[in-house]
């Protein structure tokens, strides 16, 4: 009996080639949607999983009561004598790994290779599963002067040579000893390096050994197995009061609280600063799994519109089958074969669809999804249970109503005596389509406009053919006046500057609580950018009052301020300039600018010569250039800091390419969201076709009779269309609202944002009935076209 329902099943779906392809078309796309977002969704939370000790591996974290940096408090970092007192103190604690980012320049021979690694001890072995490829473990880190290579640095320095013993110079002028390989870290974990040195390499390392406020390592521990984490935690505490001291003999008025992150927490759930690696965020996948959901469940409804709509054609079928002997049950389990049948069919299209475009999806993602049913284990069978839970529920329906038919009813084709029977649900199915299809569609244009709010705002300052080049050398510092000169001997270089900071992200923030009118009560966060004569000159930065940093007056090189407007408020001075300020004089109040990304407040901010010997060996050459011939003046300002530095391979870049790869994420995910929202207003189109089709059906013989007694083409189009576009305007007043409500609180993430226009639900709605109407033409064209001697005899 199933072979025979499987054989009728078959027969079917190629006997309606229509029906059949716009069900598959619809089943697949939303399959499709559902793989992609599956394999995105899998590759997201599976970071750090790999880890044998991932369940009982926690980040040591602190908040820092009193001190708010980028709209948080808590920070990624702790101090080092917070871990040694952990492995001490606490028993549950296996091993504690402290690691930080390490960038450096490692040269072999004469080939230099700027590379990004970490600094961190021996215990980075113990804390994860990371195996020793080449080396011995226990000789690891037992001499600071020794690296260990991860296996593409090692084929990328020696080649096929075994590099153990080797020596490669560290930071250009350090020599330092290959003692290990390790694999490559995969992409799935945050941590990302290419090397591994000791930190006690680094110059700051003597002064943190006992150090409470020096924060400037990440802590991983590794707990025994059956450890109580938050019991931990809460032991812990105890070390807040050890630091708090510590931080108020430094004059600070916060101090911290620590507390544990779950390894598998990190790349998901942490939203914190100085956070290592790039992180993720489970909104975005509560976001895209809904969208794969609601696809699915578009796909469904236009099965049971679709099957619905060809039901007439198939009612005699049952009533002859019902004649011949076969029970509802026969008839159910015949109309559900064709419709698991379909699904199936749907489901390995959509795998090989997937497939064909995964590469795609990652570069929209900036991604290395992999096409892994195998290792995402979950994937397959759900997939194999949606498509049959497609099946059931897209052609539950459809089967009862057929099967419940009288044979009578059903062969005398007058089985449906008011073409308004069943109507509610199928109208009902519509709706709700394109209710889901119009909000997403608003949303997506809501988002676009966010993004080109932030792309084409006014900042405070131009950046507009303004080149910036990163450098950590002090070499560059030593002979600043000799490289700004050559600089500017190109033609199509303007102006030069130098400073700490971009003023696009600037990120040092300190405490002042010295200023004229101040008792020393109060005190001001404020952030901080070193910098020369000529940068507010090339940023076109307006000043409000005073003037900009000149060489006509020498006393500007050191205890001069400059203050934005922020800064100037927060004083309480009605006039700034020749009032004190921490060691110095303010000379000049700008107007306030953007000083990082736009879902943060502008806050308080000075300016400073850099006159600190420390604060000249890093920061950025920028240039106000002309754009023609580019490629030329960027190998000229290359090649010039080159010479200055010769091993070191710098990097010239538009600040517009840098403030665009700020929003990059964002800008990746609102693509996708488009697609998506696309593909459900495609499916949707597709399910009013199902029900135009349906009602037109129904209505053969009466739109025969119409067009005997003269009605037009023109008319029946109108006579069908007006019905169904009903359906689209209750859809509209239905989507407005709640798209509304969704996307006023999804800009209320940024704090600086674009308004919501009248004219996007115009446009949306506008479009909406314009890609109805199209597809309602389409058919109800079709119907009033046909012969009307043909339509009355139609039974």
């Amino acid at each position: 009996m199933l072979k025979n329902h499987i054989k009728l099943a078959w027969r079917n779906l190629i006997k309606n080639k229509k029906y059949t392809l716009i069900n598959l078309a619809g089943l697949s796309i939303g399959m499709t949607c559902y793989i992609l977002i599956a394999l995105f969704i899998q590759y997201e939370v599976s970071f750090d999983r790999h880890h044998q000790k991932a369940d009982r591996i926690y980040r040591v974290a602190q908040r820092q009561i009193g001190n708010e940096y980028r709209g948080t408090n808590e920070f990624a970092l702790a101090p080092l004598p917070l871990s040694k007192a952990l492995v001490n103190d606490y028993p549950e604690v296996e091993a504690v790994a402290n690691l930080n980012q390490d960038f450096t320049l490692l040269i072999n021979g004469n080939e230099s290779y700027p590379e990004q690694g970490l600094s961190t001890d021996s215990s980075f072995f113990e804390v994860f599963s990371v195996p020793l490829l080449q080396g011995n473990i226990k000789e690891i880190f037992e001499d600071i002067n020794t690296i260990v290579l991860t296996e593409s640095l090692s084929k990328k320095l020696f080649g096929s040579d075994s590099p153990i013993g080797k020596s490669i110079f560290y930071a250009r002028d350090r020599k330092i000893t290959v003692a290990g390989i390790i694999p490559d870290p995969p992409v799935y974990q945050h941590l990302q390096y290419s090397y591994l040195v000791s930190y006690k390499i680094r110059g700051y390392y003597p002064n943190d050994i006992d150090n409470w406020v020096s924060n400037n390592y990440h802590a991983y521990l590794a707990l025994y197995k059956d450890s109580d984490f938050k019991a931990l935690e809460e032991k812990m505490q105890r070390y807040n009061a050890v630091a708090k001291p510590a931080y108020e003999e430094l004059g600070f008025n916060f101090y911290p609280e620590y507390f544990l992150q779950p390894l598998k927490d990190i790349h998901l759930k942490s939203n914190i600063n100085m956070e290592i690696g790039r992180s993720g965020d489970i909104r975005y996948l509560y976001l895209f799994g809904s969208i794969a959901l609601i696809i699915l469940v578009l796909a469904s409804i236009n099965y049971i519109n679709l099957a619905t709509a060809k039901s007439a054609k198939r009612a005699k079928e049952v009533g002859v089958s019902k004649v011949l002997g076969a029970k509802k049950g026969n008839l159910i389990m015949q109309f559900l074969s064709e419709s698991f049948l379909l699904s199936l069919c749907g489901g390995a299209i959509a795998s090989i669809l997937a497939f064909l475009f995964l590469p795609s999806f990652n570069g929209l993602l900036d991604q290395a999804i992999p096409f892994d049913f195998v290792g995402s284990w979950w994937i397959l069978p759900l997939m194999i249970l949606i498509a049959l839970l497609i099946g059931v529920l897209s052609g539950l329906y459809p089967a009862f109503f057929l099967s419940s038919l009288s044979p009578v009813r059903a062969l005398k084709g007058n089985f449906i005596r008011n073409h308004k029977e069943g109507n509610f649900l199928r109208n009902t199915l519509v709706v709700g389509q394109f209710v889901v299809a119009i909000a997403l569609a608003i949303g997506s244009i809501i988002i676009h406009q966010q993004l080109s709010y932030i792309q084409n705002k006014k900042l405070g300052y131009s950046k507009e053919q303004v080149v910036h080049v990163p450098y950590f050398e002090s070499e560059i510092a030593e002979k600043e006046d000799v490289l700004k000169n050559e600089l500017l001997n190109h033609p199509n270089i303007n102006k030069v500057s130098i400073s700490t900071q971009l003023p696009m992200n600037i990120t040092s923030q300190g405490i002042v609580n010295e200023w004229d009118g101040n008792s020393g009560e109060d005190e001001m966060y404020i952030y901080r950018c070193y910098v020369d004569h000529n940068f507010i000159d090339l940023f076109e930065m307006e000043i409000l009052e005073g003037r900009a940093f000149s060489k006509e007056f020498p006393t500007d090189s050191s205890a001069t301020y400059i203050l934005n407007e922020a800064a100037f408020k927060k004083t309480g001075w009605t006039s700034a300039v020749g009032k004190k300020f921490r060691d110095g004089t303010v000379i000049g109040v700008v107007k306030n600018f953007h000083l990082q990304t736009f879902d943060l407040t502008i806050e308080p901010l000075f300016m400073a010569m850099r006159n600190i010997p420390q604060l000249r060996n890093f920061g950025h050459i920028i240039l106000k250039v002309d754009t023609e011939d580019f490629a030329n003046t960027k190998n000229f300002i290359e090649e010039t800091m080159k010479s200055i530095v010769p091993m070191v391979n710098y990097e010239a870049r538009f600040m517009e390419d840098s403030y665009a790869q700020m929003y990059d994420k964002e800008n990746r995910l609102g693509n996708v969201f488009s697609i998506f929202t696309m593909l459900a207003l495609f499916i949707a189109a597709m399910g009013l076709f199902g029900l135009v089709s349906y009602n037109v059906v129904q209505r053969t013989k009466e739109i025969g009779i119409r067009k005997v007694l003269g009605s037009s083409i023109i008319g029946i189009m109108n006579l069908v269309a007006k019905d169904f576009l009903k359906l689209v305007l209750v859809a509209i007043i239905i989507a407005v609202p709640i798209a509304f409500y969704a996307m006023n609180n999804w800009l209320q993430d940024y704090a600086y944002r674009t308004e919501i226009k009248w004219w996007v639900f115009l446009l949306v709605g506008l479009g909406t009935i314009g890609i109805s109407f199209i597809t309602i033409c389409f058919q109800s064209f079709k119907a009033a076209s046909v012969n009307p001697i043909k339509s009355l005899r139609t039974e």
